[in-house]
């Protein structure tokens, strides 16, 4: 089962979603913070990326705390090719959105936090022992690999990051600029409010 899952997934990624006639359109991207910011950081990652874990931790343990109330942190999905189950987590995360979004950034989080023990093979295990506490079955995390509209939202994503120039991750974005480091988006942050606030 999980091969065939990861199959289709690389399928997916590798022809995009060229063979519908009229792509479903993305559902909103999850947002932490204040929604309602007109203040907004974008943030491209990928969930098996080590540097996004780093800027994850950064941002939950200090940024979000400082700035939650004032910002909004929208993170957009940003698989990379060379890895191997980046893509079908990012899939899971858009179905635990639509069960709500504190789900889907609670999924996000367990995979940046235990990336060194998940694999393609075993992906689909872990995110149902994770999930079975919030009231959902291994049967609906398999069924998450038949919906086009899940597929059709990560790969928007990625074309939103291809306009946006994105070219590693995470990218972080405030007004246009990029940020390369969290204490890098902190001064922007600073800046950015006070102007608001003026």
């Amino acid at each position: 089962m999980n091969r065939t899952l990861l199959s289709l997934a690389a399928t997916v990624l590798a022809f995009g979603i060229a063979g519908w006639a009229k792509p479903p359109a993305a559902g909103p991207d999850p947002v932490a913070g204040n929604p309602q910011a007109s203040v907004r950081v974008i943030i491209y990652q990928d969930l098996e990326c080590p540097d996004c874990a780093q800027w994850h931790g950064v941002l939950e343990s200090t940024i979000l705390p400082k700035y939650g109330k004032q910002v909004a942190f929208e993170f957009r999905d940003f698989p990379l090719r060379q890895h191997r189950w980046s893509f079908n987590a990012a899939v899971i995360a858009r179905y635990f959105d639509t069960r709500g979004v504190p789900l889907g950034l609670a999924w996000r989080d367990y995979c940046f936090t235990h990336q060194d023990e998940l694999t393609p093979d075993n992906l689909i295990n872990r995110a149902a022992a994770w999930a079975a506490p919030h009231g959902v079955s291994r049967a609906q995390i398999e069924q998450v690999f038949s919906r086009s509209d899940l597929f059709a939202e990560v790969q928007a994503d990625l074309k939103r990051g291809e306009t946006d120039h994105v070219q590693h991750t995470p990218t972080v974005l405030l007004d246009g600029k990029e940020a390369t480091t969290p204490e890098g988006l902190e001064q922007m942050l600073t800046q950015v409010l006070r102007v608001a606030h003026r």
